[in-house]
């Protein structure tokens, strides 16, 4: 018996589905809407959900759409098996695919442009410009740029994953930068240096034997043709000085 909103075969394909759970039926009932899953396919693959798997998420969607449909609501199965068939690929892009989660109204935004975009290049064979896809789409040039952008920020990389191809290509990890400790050793070697400018000769050269190269007293002392005493002496009225430099310049700061 023909049911609202369905054809006579889709009724009685529909009746055995949720009735009997029929494999054929569902084969049958499928087959009759194929052409709408691979619209469907087509219009949402892309290089992060591949053909095949749009077209079995639409497939899914499908499936929901037949579970749900109600034909004493008066519209047709099409109608009411679309949104519900779209409704599905829109969800695994957000769920699955944006990791950089972005506004409802900007997501659906960037998919129209996309798939604006694609019809465009098809029939002209050329690249849509801004203005071009504003007004295909009836929103300003600011919107179709902001889904542009968004297009290319919403996607990340791995850092495990590899830019090219071969057993020999390294990891996107290998490319970042790391913190390095020579870069504070050469910071301390330039403050160390320009403190040491400060000191009177003798107490500069104490010094620097001292902390460059690390020399004791005695070496100092001999180096110096001075007992340790005087070196020790020296050493510590440097430090002393370096300190008042230091204190006068946090008052002043």
């Amino acid at each position: 018996m023909k049911r609202k909103g369905l054809s006579a075969v889709d009724s009685d394909l529909l009746v055995k589905i949720k009735e009997e759970d029929c494999p054929e039926a569902k084969e049958r009932f499928f087959a009759r809407y194929e052409d709408l899953l691979h619209r469907f396919a087509h219009k949402y693959h892309s290089e992060r959900l591949p053909y095949e798997d749009a077209y079995q998420l639409a497939a899914l969607g499908l499936m929901k759409a037949m579970r749900r449909f109600d034909p004493e609501r008066g519209i047709s199965f099409i109608t009411f098996a679309y949104p519900t068939v779209e409704g599905e690929l829109k969800k695994y892009y957000r769920d699955h695919v944006d990791i950089v989660r972005l506004p409802r109204p900007l997501r659906n935004l960037r998919q129209r442009v996309a798939s604006e975009s694609k019809r465009l290049r098809e029939e002209e064979g050329a690249e849509p410009t801004i203005s071009r896809l504003a007004s295909r789409l009836e929103v300003s040039e600011e919107e179709v740029i902001e889904a542009l952008v968004a297009q290319q920020n919403s996607s990340v990389f791995s850092l495990d994953s590899s830019r090219s191809e071969g057993q020999d290509s390294a990891p996107l990890s290998f490319f970042i930068g790391s913190h390095d400790s020579s870069f504070e050793e050469v910071e301390k070697e330039v403050i160390i240096n320009r403190a040491l400018l400060r000191l009177p000769v003798r107490h500069r050269r104490a010094m620097e034997l001292r902390l460059k190269k690390g020399w004791t007293q005695a070496t100092i002392a001999q180096e110096l043709g001075v007992s340790q005493m005087h070196i020790s002496r020296l050493i510590r009225e440097a430090v002393d000085i370096l300190r008042d430099m230091c204190s006068v310049q946090e008052e002043t700061a």
